[in-house]
């Protein structure tokens, strides 16, 4: 089953000397319900800095897949303590990329939900930052049909 959603990412980055970053983008998506997981896709705009990239996640109980395609792309696996590596692809080089995270809370049903994800994000296997995305997902109900 697919159904159309509204996907709001809230991401923070905080640095070993305190600086942080955030960044909100809402945006129009789609969820894909199959037997032992969720699927959802959006693309990513301006404010993300990734115009061009669709990212799509694959939700499941206790782990978070993240695939960006397109003009960025990346393969990241979010696993309660596990750390995971990849190559991030960007238009200016690629960069050997790691996260470790220490919470991966899903709360998600057909109607939507949450994912909450902490972690550290390693660069060339050196801590970066301190990491949080809430990735909130909402059905979305449009005017035609609420007639």
């Amino acid at each position: 089953m697919k159904k159309d959603v509204l996907v709001s990412v809230l991401g923070t980055q905080r640095n070993d000397v305190g600086e942080t970053d955030t960044i909100h983008l809402v945006t129009e998506g789609r969820m894909f319900i199959k037997p032992n997981s969720y699927y959802i896709v959006y693309n990513e705009s301006e404010i993300s800095g990734m115009e061009g990239t669709t990212t799509a996640l694959k939700v499941e109980a206790n782990r978070v897949t993240l695939n960006r395609m397109g003009r960025s792309e990346l393969k990241q696996t979010f696993e309660e303590g596990v750390l995971n590596e990849s190559v991030y692809v960007t238009p200016y080089g690629s960069m050997h990329m790691g996260v470790l995270p220490s919470k991966v809370q899903v709360d998600l049903g057909d109607k939507g939900g949450s994912i909450n994800l902490e972690y550290e994000l390693q660069f060339d296997q050196r801590k970066l930052s301190d990491n949080s995305l809430l990735i909130t997902v909402k059905e979305e109900h449009r005017f035609s049909e609420l007639r």
